[in-house]
């Protein structure tokens, strides 16, 4: 599996975007457990693939839906229901939320399923 040592080098520096994932862990203050956001990575390399977005699909009251796939290095713990902040090559930055747990089958990189859900 060396040959895949290059790969895994060379990705993450054909992603344009940066992401912030933030997710809930738990904190143990003395004898009491917490849920707490903590950072996990900020400023981290990615791609954002969109799965489908359809203007038909818009409703009514201006929200803005869709489903995207978040490409990220392995050896990041993703937890599900994390927020995904995600700033592309423009400066734009778009939350996701709703995440899926990360799926790292791959030597590469790992993928992460994710839902814009904002108003519009």
């Amino acid at each position: 599996m060396s040959y895949f040592n290059g790969l895994k080098n060379a990705l993450p520096k054909l992603w344009n975007d940066r992401v912030k994932i933030v997710g809930t862990l738990p904190t143990k203050h003395g004898y009491i457990t917490n849920n707490e956001d903590v950072t996990i990575v900020e400023d981290e390399p990615a791609k954002v693939v969109l799965k489908g977005q359809s203007a038909s699909e818009q409703s009514f009251f201006g929200t803005d839906e869709y489903d995207a796939k978040l490409i990220i290095r392995n050896g990041i713990k993703i937890p599900a229901g994390a927020d995904i902040y995600v700033t592309d090559v423009n400066g734009q930055v778009t939350k996701y939320k709703r995440a899926s747990k990360g799926y790292s089958g791959y030597f590469s990189h790992q993928e992460v399923a994710m839902v814009r859900s904002e108003k519009a």
